[in-house]
């Protein structure tokens, strides 16, 4: 978490980048007289809603997306517009002074005008003085709203008695709960919904869909009450009154009351005043009274009773095994107090023996003369003689010596088995770690169904937005997933449901033609696969012409139009950043986010995205993910003396090939996996590595990524291995087929290869060489030029990256360090694209491209500003030079190659 002065820093960057918003929509009657007016509005404003959204603004962030949708109209609301940028003005002065709100807190949001909402009044009071509940009535009221949507979307279906039981089960225990925790506006509208519920299960009044649809209504403003999520613009005393008039008309026997059309967020606006920038920002503004920030509540989940039994058992053996651990200690210290015993024994005697002979200050007995053998001896020397074993210094030294050698090899005997012990009692504590890691993972398991239960709900929400006939159907709700990555695939689910329903499933007068059912279908499915899980958006829509994204990604610059795509390769494009279908721009499509933002945030949870489509019947979205993010399994490989790692999860085959193996492909090399034939290719080469000499069999893996199966030379396969997955950090983000880093015990770090930017590099690499022996051969001659890129920056590490990247890619790269060094190199040389930062010493990037505008030979040359600089006044200051491509930092390896490689002539 950033320290109270980082905070500060960061709101104030925010706050004088929603300032320069403000200014520009000021100016909105001048910029939408621009042809591309909307589009450069619609960018400010989206921009201003992500970042309110990451600093813990969201009552700006909803004013953002209220201006998004003033500017989506055709032609836009201006008189809407005035009145929003009147609103953001307020809101950004209250800012500017308050602290912001606590992200991820379900809580109420306040909101602008809390005099006309009692009921909202009276809900903050309560939560802010049982701050205690929030702990566990919140979990507890989400997880019965979750079971109320699926018994819903199931009644939706058809009345059956087991939905009505289990919605009524739902409804029924979260009344109780809340009349128990002292909410009683919550138990009031659940025993509404109960009654309505008893009288449909006694007969006396059926559950209509339009009984279903107040019921959803119901459901909806409870979670509006108990801010799942906050709505800081909804008047809840409206909403919860004319709910409750509905259920009593339900319970009444009369018509239900059509639901109110929502009321405007905010009163009726006073024009907004065309004051300037500098005026707004010198006008005094009051400073409202700090309220003390409540601490947020920790984040938890319900974990189940048997789970917990089964970690403490296994803590049970873990304790059990440490005392067997600590005996096992014992004993290698009695060895060793033996062990060092032997040595002061072994040390004393060599002591004594260098006494006894080499002691120079003993006498020396006198040499007696010689004589005959047996005179002048006694009894003992000649006894003496006849022994085998010497009583003299030398014989005991030598007796002693061995004594202790013995002793020593008992000991070492001892040493052995203890050790031979402890390393089987090790081995037990590794796999009871192993099942404890395990089980401790599955107590972070959740089910996905829950998250299911509310994409049904918006899906439904949005079907009737656009006017369409859509059942929902729901398998697999029971699988589990990592809490942690439920989380981050809330908003790439989301996605991909919205868009099945903008663009896969048809208007019902069309399906009626095409011999469909009126209603479509899409399906949500989870599903088990080896050490992952499968997650499936399917529709059975018109599906995907893989023609028109052709065409499509043509006419807007992403492929050249002589590129050879398959269908799979050409449906890969629509996760292309900027690239969309949609024949009209709209809040729901059009604009060409969404896609890109999917397989970005699934990649980095080491997972990969999928599409299958058939023109006509619909398609199939689907996603893989890890069970887990504490612990993955990885294969550990070396490529040119570096050490790399795989997820074992997308390695299909581990084999050895030999030059009889290898066949000619369609693009390149290829050897036959199974039935199919899969390209190889050498893992240096995508790397830019050093590529060493082949030996007669060669190490390949089989990996599978972006949808396509790859086959990858390396120089050694080593082994498998536990890590655990670190990001690169944003400033690595992009570069290089990588999903993270790894730190060994070694304390040495290990990337982590990421197959779907691998394979996704392997192939553009490959159309790059074949683009070129194309231009070859068609020019019948030597091969022609590398195309030049200069690449301006003052940062060494952004000119090694970047260059790197762009040098994979079959460029020629010069870099220069600042404007004036690429004066000199643009002066020196011919390049068919600049890429430069913006602030940089002695000559900034302004002034370069100035200075590149104003010289008749480098007039036309493409300009690519690359730099962190995202305000509106940097993009507009570098477009009135006539930039045309502006891309902020960090840059996403493919989308930018393929952008420079747009700008390139043929």
């Amino acid at each position: 978490m950033a320290e109270p002065a980082e905070q500060e820093f960061l709101r104030s960057i925010f706050l004088m980048e929603a300032w320069d918003t403000v200014a520009a929509l000021d100016c909105a009657a001048a910029t939408l007289a621009r042809p591309e007016g909307v589009d450069e509005l619609f960018v400010v404003t989206h921009r201003l809603k992500g970042a309110a959204s990451l600093h813990g603004f969201p009552n700006i962030a909803e004013l953002a997306a209220e201006l998004e949708d003033a500017l989506a109209g055709r032609p836009p609301d201006t008189r809407r517009l005035g009145a929003l940028v009147g609103h953001l003005k307020h809101a950004l002065d209250a800012a500017v002074n308050a602290p912001p709100a606590a992200v991820g807190v379900a809580t109420p949001a306040p909101r602008a005008d809390a005099s006309l909402d009692p009921l909202r009044k009276e809900l903050e009071a309560f939560f802010a003085g049982n701050a205690d509940v929030i702990a566990y009535f919140l979990p507890e009221a989400t997880e019965h709203l979750d079971g109320v949507t699926s018994a819903l979307g199931a009644l939706e279906r058809g009345v059956d008695e087991a939905d009505v039981a289990r919605l009524f089960r739902a409804v029924h225990t979260l009344k109780g709960a809340a009349y128990v925790v002292g909410c009683v506006r919550v138990g009031e509208v659940a025993h509404r919904m109960e009654d309505v519920l008893v009288v449909a299960r006694e007969g006396r009044r059926p559950l209509t869909p339009r009984a279903v649809e107040t019921l959803f209504a119901a459901e909806g403003a409870l979670r509006l009450m108990l801010g799942l999520p906050p709505d800081p613009r909804a008047n809840v005393t409206d909403v919860v009154a004319g709910v409750r008039a509905r259920l009593d008309a339900l319970l009444d026997g009369v018509p239900v009351p059509a639901p109110a059309p929502p009321a405007a967020p905010f009163p009726e606006p006073v024009p907004a005043l065309s004051s300037s920038l500098a005026a707004l920002l010198s006008t005094p503004r009051p400073a409202p009274a700090r309220a003390a920030p409540r601490r947020p509540p920790r984040q938890t989940i319900r974990v189940n009773l048997e789970r917990l039994d089964s970690l403490m058992d296994l803590i049970g053996e873990m304790v059990i095994d440490r005392e067997r651990v600590d005996q096992r200690l014992d004993e290698i210290d009695r060895v060793s107090a033996a062990l060092l015993a032997s040595r002061g024994r072994l040390a004393q005697c060599i002591a004594d023996f260098e006494r006894r002979q080499f002691d120079q200050r003993r006498p020396v007995p006198p040499a007696k003369p010689a004589a005959a053998a047996t005179a002048g001896r006694s009894v003992s020397e000649l006894f003496a003689e006849l022994e085998f074993d010497r009583y003299d210094d030398s014989g005991i030294f030598a007796r002693t010596v061995a004594e202790i050698a013995a002793d020593i090899a008992e000991l070492q005997s001892e040493l052995t088995a203890v050790t031979r012990s402890l390393r089987d009692d090790m081995a037990h504590v590794h796999r009871i770690t192993g099942a404890l890691r395990s089980e401790i993972g599955r107590a972070r398991l959740v089910p996905i169904g829950s998250l299911f239960g509310r994409f049904v709900r918006q899906g439904q929400a949005a079907a009737r937005a656009a006017g369409k006939s859509v059942r929902f159907e729901t398998r697999g709700e029971a699988v589990e997933l990592d809490t942690a990555i439920i989380e981050q695939i809330v908003d790439p689910l989301l996605h991909l449901v919205q868009n099945t329903i903008t663009h896969g499933i048809e208007a019902p007068d069309e399906r009626r033609a095409c011999g469909k059912e009126a209603a479509g279908t899409v399906t949500l499915s989870a599903a088990h696969e080896g050490g992952a899980v499968l997650v499936e958006v399917a529709d059975d829509g018109r599906g995907i012409d893989p023609d028109l994204v052709r065409r499509r990604a043509v006419a807007q610059g992403f492929v050249p139009a002589d590129a050879e795509l398959d269908d799979d390769q050409t449906l890969d494009l629509i996760f292309l950043p900027g690239f969309s279908t949609a024949s009209a721009v709209t809040t729901a499509a059009g604009r060409g986010v969404g896609m890109d933002v999917v397989r970005t945030n699934v990649r980095r949870l080491n997972g990969d995205v999928e599409v299958r489509s058939v023109v006509g019947e619909g398609t199939r979205f689907t996603l893989r993910l890890p069970l887990t993010l504490l612990v993955s399994e990885a294969l550990m490989i070396t490529v040119a003396e570096e050490r790399l790692a795989v997820p074992l999860n997308a390695v299909q085959l581990v084999t050895t090939v030999r030059p009889e193996d290898v066949r000619p492909g369609p693009r390149g090399e290829a050897i036959l996996v199974g039935e199919d034939l899969v390209d190889l290719v050498p893992l240096p080469t995508i790397l830019g590595l050093e590529r060493g000499p082949r030996r007669p069999r060669r190490p390949v893996l089989v990996v599978r990524g972006a949808g396509r199966t790859l086959a990858v030379e390396v120089d050694e396969i080593l082994h498998k291995q536990e890590i655990v997955i670190k990001p690169l950090g944003e400033f690595l983000t992009g570069v290089g087929p990588y999903g993270g880093a790894s730190v060994g015990a070694d304390a040495r770090v290990t990337l982590l290869l990421d197959p779907g930017a691998l394979v996704e590099t392997a192939a553009r690499a490959n159309a790059v060489t074949r683009a070129a022996r194309r231009r070859e051969a068609a020019a019948g001659e030597a091969p022609a030029p590398r195309r030049r890129v200069l690449l301006v920056d003052d940062s060494v590490s952004v000119r090694r990256f970047v260059g790197q990247m762009l040098e994979k890619a079959g460029f020629d790269v010069t870099t220069a360090g600042d404007g004036a060094d690429a004066m000199a190199r643009l002066a020196e040389a011919a390049f068919d694209v600049v890429v430069t930062d913006l602030e940089m010493p002695r000559v900034n990037g302004y002034e370069l491209i100035d200075d590149v505008r104003r010289r008749p030979a480098t007039r036309s040359l493409p300009v690519i500003v690359l730099t962190t600089r995202a305000g509106d006044k940097h993009v507009a200051l570098a477009k009135s030079l006539g930039v045309q491509h502006y891309v902020t930092k960090p840059v996403e390896e493919h989308a930018f190659v393929t952008l420079v490689a747009s700008l390139v002539p043929a």
